[in-house]
């Protein structure tokens, strides 16, 4: 019968030592007769190999290490062998080979050149290998956006101000100039604050509406940027105070447009927004199905109105139309 009692201290060194060595020279061995061998209990004989897997041989090398079948484990088997370790080249698939290497084809657009160097060697080599085929069957390119994050963060860290094309949310696309200041993201979103050149003011710009951006001279930072405000969103003059009834559901709306208001209790709840294009707000009641509803004024219900008018195909007769 095996001792009921836990080993401790020099004779658990000891006891795993010895069944280390038995364990290597006698695979898949029951526990109850590794127990029964070593007189401790099976609970001592499970705590052991746990902690030879986890432990090694002490001298930290992968080839040092060992590995334990768990799932033997589970119906009461052990059986303890050194780790695998990679002893020869793996073959590959072609589309392993064209997955691997379209991973490294995006981030190669997104590191340093002289890591470009090192990834274009893993990619020549992965080529050369995939299969006797002249070239991988398939290769993923970064996406533009990615490439315009990747100039707008070069612009704001090397001061140099940017071209592009930009569509403003009424979606009038003309050429600007900018000088960054600092990007910032909210969620999925990236917004580039800086000065405008074009319009001589301090703008906010969603990076997704930019496109062909060229980086151009360098520039010294004004004293009144744009990086001075945290909000995302800033009111103007211009803008419609529009009434909205939202629903807890729908909360998000405030908290996007972060008007003077405490959101308090799970109940629907009256809110002024000032909107700078009611063209817009068709498609923001409708991101909220149901949740939020415009009550106020006329013409921003009217816009609403419009916009769901156009989503279902409801036009308007040929004579009333401008």
């Amino acid at each position: 019968m095996p001792k009921s009692s836990s080993l401790s201290g020099t004779d658990r060194y000891n006891f795993m030592l010895a069944l280390t060595g038995y364990l290597i020279s006698n695979r898949q061995k029951r526990i109850e007769d590794l127990a029964s061998h070593f007189a401790v209990t099976e609970k001592e004989i499970r705590s052991a190999v746990v902690t030879i897997s986890l432990s090694g041989v002490g001298l930290y090398r992968p080839d040092e290490l060992f590995f334990l079948d768990y799932d033997l484990l589970e119906e009461g088997i052990i059986d303890l062998s050194f780790a695998p370790t990679l002893e020869s080249v793996p073959r590959l698939s072609t589309r392993q080979a064209a997955a691997i290497a379209s991973g490294l084809a995006y981030l190669a657009q997104l590191v340093d050149p002289t890591d470009q160097v090192a990834i274009s060697e893993l990619l020549s080599i992965l080529s050369k290998g995939a299969s006797g085929q002249q070239s991988l069957p398939f290769m993923v390119q970064p996406f533009t956006k990615d490439a315009d994050l990747e100039k707008a963060r070069q612009a704001v860290a090397e001061s140099r101000a940017i071209s592009c094309s930009y569509r403003n949310s009424s979606g009038e696309v003309m050429n600007r100039e900018i000088e960054p200041v600092r990007l910032e993201s909210r969620e999925a979103t990236w917004y580039l604050r800086g000065f405008c050149r074009t319009n001589n003011e301090d703008r906010i710009f969603r990076l997704d509406r930019m496109r062909e951006i060229v980086l151009l001279d360098t520039f010294t930072h004004r004293s009144d940027s744009s990086g001075e405000t945290e909000e995302i969103y800033e009111a103007r003059a211009t803008d419609t105070e529009v009434l909205f009834e939202v629903d807890p559901e729908a909360f998000s709306l405030i908290a996007d447009y972060k008007p003077d208001f405490e959101i308090r209790g799970n109940k629907s709840i009256q809110v002024k927004i000032p909107i700078g294009q009611l063209e817009n707000l068709g498609r923001i009641v409708a991101r909220y199905s149901g949740k939020v509803r415009v009550l106020a004024p006329e013409n921003a219900r009217a816009a609403v109105r419009e916009f769901v008018a156009k989503a279902l195909g409801e036009f308007p007769p040929a004579e009333e139309a401008e």
